[in-house]
């Protein structure tokens, strides 16, 4: 048996469960599902929300206001909209070799269908710029003597804002024949040309567009085949049966932290990014069998790049929903220069709320400031400064009458905060048309702080957590990229990093029965690490080419050193058909806390797992690629992940493999641990095509552990299935307005939980779970049906958008476990069902 203290279940809640702005349906009589708990404050947060969604519906329920609010709303976009001057747009870019990423002076640019022809020519450093384009969507044709011609369709142009295009275009290997074949640039695939599958890119106008992706990257991908969002109102997400503290997150480039505000020390989850899609560039995701140049991951990575401002004019983004009001300036620091800057603010929503209805607790508040500043040179290359920084907190005070506690939920007083800066300076350096050199300092720090208290029918005080973490780390990252000709490009570099950790910690292991802490840290230090990496893609023909690579890595904390292999081969067997197969040994390091915590004994102090290994997997995964039309595709991968030295406890079902909520715990480990996850992913995909697209992704998958009994179980992860299908449609109209609707539907397998000990939670008044049968109760399947319109208002030099999602529009109940009843005397379920509402209107002028 094991007490869930209440440090655990409320950091399970503030990871997974970030709360709710707006819930419609509370249920805590609701079929009895046997689970853990994961929130030891929801009735609060419950209740405080539901306060506030009456006192809205107060104010807005009102048939007068409400009809002349529409009818001002609907003059005014009327008056907006009315227009009979042609509205144009700017397309400035660069055109770029896909594998040296060096410019291509000279090619040949064309906006498609225009006419007269729009079209330019490229500079000597590879950039064109295209005036007077018609806004909407359009297509661009890039060709360039020597290298297969590219055609990117599906741009979205506005009148608010100049947009910017990097187009990488792929040598040729045989002679090119007079007639141009228009080739489609393939978006189901990765920036990063080293990759091989499993691994696609991710627009920012996807973000916006998609049901559900609310502007955040996490939420977007969450769509993909293979992964698996971790609830309704959190980003967290669960890739091929792997926890999300197994992901890597990159920003230009060089490792940082999991960016999401409130998003304690182990999931990675929380309630949105911490920096604003208005700052996002196209980026790389990738869910296995990553290229070598990707370091500490096991699951799957986030390899996210910073857009530059405008180098020509300053802009200026406005945005305000129920997320958070935006602010985003940019421009040229000097005119005729291409030196740029671009900066964002965003302050919640919620926090904002807070200041002028005070009665409204438990709800977060949070901020972040993010800025990129872009500054090429004649002769030291071009450097990029970049920063996020994000603050977040989230606290309640209960009631001091316990006549009004329904579940011992209700008998929680809580503050917490989670703040994150992450600093960087980066250079790319271009020796010459084949070679560049890519180096970046980075700094980035997190603070974690707890202070939770538990109280008893009678009010005596039972302290829980009183948490003060602080990790750090200093980074160096550098590489070299050499195209050898038109078969061979490697890349390779060397990454250092020095980590420093400060814990000051008192835990409660046992809330029902002790009155006091009894586990207590206070250890600072720190340890490093350094790693090698050499890979390249090799063409073999014009339909075969081999990315391999090996990745070398020394972990200071245990004196480890980990050799990763990486292979992927690509056979185009026919001309619309693909057979892939890639192989890579991945490691990841747990949290810090896992190595570095000092407990106390007889004489002084003791590291318990200082010679603990690092968790490390092999990845296997074959894939198949179809192209059934000009956009539209079909997708098969079959995968095997085998994991291996994973951190467990002794004669325990305990594994590092289902770790979310334990903040510390004082039983050695031992690598000891395996697991297995396997499974195929299905994508079925018609890219935007006359304002039509939709996307079909399925995944059917097993994910299993060993404990330190030698036992095997499944995972907390092992949701069977997973189940997506989204698409939308877009009307432009005559005024050059454009309205769109989309939609997405997701069926999800039950998660998992323990069994629950009735009589002893009874007994103490507290539940308790049974973890001699881990994971074995699983709730039944999940149906989510999102939806999301926008329209948006184009006129001379400013746009207006306007964006209405709702999220869970079916009201599926979200479990979190259970809880002891205190006027019943019983243990209950404990659930929420909410409709999860964004809002959002942006002008950018």
């Amino acid at each position: 048996m094991r007490t869930i203290t209440a440090s655990q279940s409320f950091n399970n809640y503030f990871v997974n469960r970030s709360c709710t702005l707006f819930p419609s349906v509370y249920n805590s009589t609701s079929e009895i599902y046997n689970s853990t708990i994961n929130s030891t404050i929801q009735q609060k947060l419950i209740s405080n929300c539901i306060q506030y969604a009456l006192f809205c519906i107060k104010f807005l329920i009102n048939r007068r206001r409400v009809k002349k609010i529409f009818s001002i709303v609907i003059v005014l976009l009327l008056v907006i909209g009315a227009s009979s001057q042609e509205l144009t747009q700017t397309i400035k870019g660069k055109v770029i070799d896909a594998d040296s990423e060096i410019g291509l002076p000279g090619a040949t640019v064309i906006v498609t269908g225009s006419d007269p022809v729009i079209g330019a020519v490229t500079d000597t450093d590879g950039y064109f710029k295209l005036t007077g384009v018609p806004i909407g969507r359009i297509t661009i044709q890039v060709s360039f003597i020597g290298y297969e011609p590219q055609v990117v369709s599906g741009i979205m142009l506005s009148t608010g804002k100049e947009l910017f295009l990097e187009i990488a275009l792929k040598e040729a290997f045989s002679k090119l024949s007079e007639v141009v074949v228009k080739a489609e640039v393939p978006k189901e695939e990765a920036m990063n040309q080293m990759a091989t599958l499993s691994a696609r890119t991710f627009s920012v106008e996807e973000a916006r567009r998609f049901a559900g992706g609310m502007d955040d990257p996490s939420r977007l991908v969450s769509s993909y085949a293979g992964v698996t969002p971790g609830s309704i109102d959190n980003n967290e997400i669960v890739i091929r049966g792997n926890a999300a503290k197994g992901i890597l997150w990159q920003l230009e480039g060089v490792e940082i932290p999991a960016p999401n505000h409130l998003a304690g020390m182990f999931s990675g989850g929380g309630v949105n990014t911490m920096f604003s899609s208005n700052m996002l560039s196209n980026s790389d995701f990738f869910t296995s069998a990553f290229p070598a140049e990707y370091g500490n991951a096991i699951s799957g990575v986030f390899d996210v790049k910073l857009r530059n401002g405008n180098s020509d004019k300053r802009e200026y983004t406005f945005q305000a929903g129920s997320q958070g009001v935006d602010f985003a300036l940019e421009g040229p620091f000097k005119k005729g220069s291409r030196a740029s800057y671009l900066v964002n603010y965003r302050y919640s929503t919620i926090g904002l709320l807070q200041g002028l209805m005070p009665n409204i607790t438990g709800l977060p508040v949070y901020s972040d400031l993010s800025m990129k500043f872009y500054i090429p040179s004649k002769n030291t290359g071009i450097f990029s400064l970049w920063s996020i920084n994000g603050m977040g907190s989230i606290k309640s005070d209960m009631s001091k009458d316990t006549l009004d506690w329904e579940t011992n939920m209700d008998s929680y007083q809580y503050s917490i905060k989670y703040n994150l800066t992450a600093s960087g300076i980066n250079n790319r350096y271009i020796f010459n048309e084949t070679t560049y050199m890519f180096t970046g300092l980075t700094f980035s720090a997190t603070k974690y702080v707890n202070d939770n208290n538990y109280y008893l029918t009678d009010l005596t005080e039972i302290p829980v957590t009183n948490q003060n973490e602080i990790n750090s780390r200093l980074s160096l990252s550098s590489y070299v990229n050499k195209k050898f000709g038109r078969r061979h490009t490697n890349r390779t570099g060397v990454i250092l990093n020095r980590i420093s950790y400060n814990f000051n910690v008192a835990n409660n292991t046992n809330v029902p029965v002790n009155p006091a802490p009894d586990f207590f840290v206070n250890s600072k230090g720190g340890t490093f690490s350094a790693s090698i990496y050499s890979e390249s893609k090799i063409n073999l023909t014009d339909n075969i080419n081999i990315n391999a690579g090996i990745h070398l890595s020394f972990i200071g904390l245990n004196n480890e050193f980990v050799t990763e292999p990486r292979i992927g081969i690509n056979w185009r067997f026919r001309p619309k058909h693909s057979l892939n197969f890639a192989y890579g040994k991945h490691s990841r390091m747990e949290p810090l806390r896992m190595y570095m915590t000092e407990v106390p004994v007889d004489d002084g102090y003791e590291r318990l797992n200082k010679l603990l290994a690092i968790t490390k997997a092999h990845h296997f995964v074959l894939g198949y690629d179809v192209k059934l039309g000009e956009k539209t595709h079909l997708n098969t991968e079959v995968y095997f992940q085998k994991l291996y030295d994973v951190p467990v406890i002794p004669n325990s079902t305990f594994s590092m493999l289902n770790y979310t909520s334990e903040t510390f715990f004082t039983n050695a480990m031992t690598n000891e641990g395996t697991g297995r996850n396997y499974g195929i992913d299905l994508t079925l995909e018609q890219f935007l095509n006359h304002g039509f697209y939709y996307m079909i992704t399925s995944s059917v998958y097993s994910s299993k552990y060993v404990d330190g009994n030698d036992d095997e179980w499944n995972t907390r992860y092992d949701q069977r299935f997973v189940f997506n299908a989204l698409g939308g449609k877009e009307w432009k109209f005559k005024n050059d307005n454009i309205f769109g609707v989309n939609g997405k539907l997701t069926i999800l397998g039950g998660k998992r939980q323990y069994l629950v000990d009735y009589k002893k939670s009874e007994e103490y008044k507290y539940v308790i779970y049974d973890e001699t049968k881990p994971f074995t109760v699983q709730l039944p399947a999940g149906y989510f049906v999102d939806v999301s319109f926008s329209y948006t208002v184009n006129r001379p030099k400013v746009s207006h958008s306007i964006i209405l999602q709702a999220k869970n529009l079916l009201m599926q109940e979200e479990s979190f476990g259970h809880a002891y009843n205190y006027k019943t005397g019983q243990i209950e379920p404990y659930g929420l069902t909410i409709i999860y509402p964004y809002i959002s209107y942006r002008i950018q002028f």
